[in-house]
């Protein structure tokens, strides 16, 4: 019998990057979710923000998971989600440039945190879970150096909850970053790859 198939439940490209360079071999099937409903629910249940992370990462390998045909139900689905937490705040990627900007000149010369949740399911059920929490550190800037960033950097950062991309050239707004790497760009690797060695998909 062989390794069972790996399936990444996001249309990341970044999660997918960081696989990828891995060498893990996976399969791509984007979630059917309405993550505006999740989040409504766990403000109704008064969640907070790493639960709240937790239930979106949830639900999406879930959702792939109870998708599957019956020659993938051993199939090994990873769902993510990241939320930023700044000042007990939790924040949502923006959505234009000009928010973008509002949220540089907020973070900048402060530390924030990166709440990435990832739930792992097999046959229907979540299997594993994890949360990391690293924390960054902006430099100082000018309402000039910002503008200079955003006029560099392209479009793709509002695909991110800080509107900035540290493997990229958001790398120089940071003084420093404490934690997991890969947790800061959305995909925490190794307790994955140590699950995904444990459950027989990988070899090493």
């Amino acid at each position: 019998m062989g390794n069972p198939t790996i399936i990444l439940a996001s249309g990341s490209a970044i999660r997918a990057d960081i696989l990828r360079s891995a060498g893990v071999p996976f399969e791509i099937i984007k979630p059917e979710t309405d993550e505006t409903v999740i989040k409504r629910a766990a403000k109704d249940d008064s969640a907070g923000l790493e639960e709240t992370a937790m239930m979106l990462a949830e639900a999406k390998c879930l959702n792939v998971a109870r998708q599957l045909k019956a020659d993938k139900t051993d199939a090994i689905v990873i769902g993510s989600d990241q939320i930023m937490e700044f000042e007990g705040r939790g924040f949502d990627k923006p959505a234009n440039m000009g928010e973008a900007r509002s949220r540089l000149k907020t973070l900048q010369g402060a530390t924030h945190s990166l709440i990435n949740a990832i739930a792992v399911a097999r046959h229907g059920s979540v299997i594993w879970r994890n949360i990391a929490r690293p924390k960054l550190t902006m430099r100082p800037m000018s309402d000039t150096e910002i503008d200079a960033y955003l006029n560099a950097a392209s479009a793709d950062i509002l695909y991110t909850v800080g509107a900035y991309q540290v493997e990229k050239l958001g790398a120089r707004l940071f003084e420093r970053i404490e934690g997991d790497y890969f947790a800061v760009l959305g995909l925490t690797l190794y307790p994955l790859l140590d699950l995904l060695r444990s459950e027989g998909a990988l070899e090493f």
